[in-house]
């Protein structure tokens, strides 16, 4: 009985169609089939030059760069998908009416292991915009950014070859373009050199174009074949800055003393012109045929604002951080007078209490002395005696009216004054007074203690 039954077909054929019906519920339950709708497929573009060839280009409109993909399957399949596996193509090709409004192509999905059937793309169309082609050229701009070659080195030329770069595309971006820059990093860089930029184009907001905007240009170069030349120059520190004016003072007055801020200064420039420079004591004259220090009727001192460029030799510029102006003043005094510079601290102080001290904001102090020209001529600092009564004053930041004592034969043409910053004493803190222990006491301490 048994045997026979094994070979009924009958029940082989029943056996099969259980067993797949058994197979098919573990599948759906285990891999059932879903619908899912990935997001930011990227639109890509084919047979672009189905519309180049004609004179014109193609922007997608905005928003139709991007589409979302419903897509049904077994959840194994459909759980794993991604928008990068998904590819959206739109076949230039396809456009029948470059004159109609709007210009819509259709779209073209593929997912992997999956009929197409059961892909469904939204939009199925998108629009694009036909528009006239121009080419614009433009000047590949150098920079370093941020970065910055080794101490006591900076950047002084930048040279790109090639210097243009000629841009092809639609006339709505191409008119928005800006500028073209070729960044290179010189971090550490101690020696001239040639080095491969990063480009980047700009729009006129000072924005870099997009991936999207930069796909719809072509240019006539690649940027492997951009070099950008870096010629370092080393810095120089201690040049002195010197001027020379122009015109007369007002009648009865002469110039005296011209101070310059900064007195130094750093520049940067090649050896050439920095063997130059050392040729002229590393000085900067700012000459008198220039006009720029006129004291033509001047009664007064002057203060006036020179721009250091203006006077710079060629081949030289100034450090990276040094102010391209300096403040010149100029001493206007009367005829038979001079001013000497008085170090503070050789200012004799009196009447400051105790508890107080007193510190001069500045190092030296001008005093204007009129005179025979004999005693002029003979007189120094060291002649001076000069005395700061601070009687009174009290904690802050004072204007010292000065005593000064001048050789026979001159005198002072204006009072003296020197600022100062009068501060309180700290004291220190009390130390608690330890009382002595008796003998005993220490001897049983140092026991315990050891």
């Amino acid at each position: 009985m048994k045997s026979r039954l094994l070979r009924h077909p009958g029940l082989k054929v029943a056996s099969l169609v259980v067993a797949f019906f058994i197979w098919l519920l573990v599948v759906n339950i285990s891999n059932p089939v879903l619908t899912r709708t990935i997001t930011g497929v990227k639109v890509s573009v084919s047979n672009a030059s189905y519309v180049e060839s004609r004179g014109l280009s193609y922007r997608i409109e905005d928003g139709f760069d991007t589409i979302s993909v419903t897509v049904r399957g077994n959840r194994s399949t459909v759980e794993r998908l991604t928008a990068d596996r998904i590819t959206a193509t739109a076949n230039m090709t396809q456009i029948i009416d470059f004159e109609s409004d709007p210009v819509m192509v259709p779209l073209y999905v593929t997912v992997p292991n999956v009929p197409a059937e059961n892909v469904t793309a939204v939009p199925r169309n998108i629009e694009v915009v036909i528009e006239e082609t121009v080419t614009r050229e433009f000047v590949i701009t150098p920079t370093t950014g941020s970065t910055r070659p080794l101490n006591g080195y900076e950047v002084g030329v930048l040279t790109t070859s090639p210097e243009k770069v000629t841009i092809r595309g639609p006339i709505s971006v191409v008119d928005k373009l800006d500028r073209v820059s070729a960044a290179v990093d010189v971090t550490n860089l101690s020696r001239d050199t040639d080095l491969s930029p990063t480009m980047s184009i700009y729009d006129k907001n000072g924005e870099v174009l997009s991936e999207t905007e930069m796909s719809y240009l072509s240019m006539n170069i690649d940027e492997s074949d951009v070099t950008v030349h870096v010629d370092l120059f080393q810095v120089h520190p201690g040049v002195t800055l010197e001027g020379q004016t122009s015109g007369e003072p007002a009648a009865g007055f002469q110039v005296g003393h011209i101070t310059i801020t900064p007195a130094t200064i750093s520049v940067v420039g090649n050896q050439d012109a920095l063997d130059d420079l050392a040729e002229q004591n590393d000085t900067i004259v700012i000459d008198a045929s220039s006009g720029a220090l006129d004291v033509t009727d001047a009664d007064s001192d002057l203060d006036i604002n020179v721009d250091i460029r203006e006077f710079l030799p060629d081949g030289i510029a100034l450090a990276e951080d040094v102010s391209y102006t300096a403040v010149v003043t100029i001493q206007i005094l009367p005829y038979d007078s001079k001013s000497i510079s008085f170090a503070t601290r050789n200012i004799k102080v009196t009447g400051l209490a105790d508890n107080l001290n007193n510190v001069f904001s500045s190092d030296r102090v001008e005093i204007r002395v009129r005179g025979t020209d004999e005693a002029l001529e003979e007189l120094d600092a060291s002649q001076i005696t000069v005395t700061a009564n601070l009687a009174g004053y009290g904690v802050g930041q004072v204007n010292i009216p000065l005593s000064v004592q001048l050789p026979d034969e001159c005198e002072l043409v204006e009072e003296v004054f020197a600022a100062a910053t009068i501060t309180a004493t700290e004291k220190p803190e009390e130390q608690p007074v330890q009382e002595e222990l008796p003998e005993v006491t220490q001897a049983v301490q140092a026991e315990n203690q050891g």
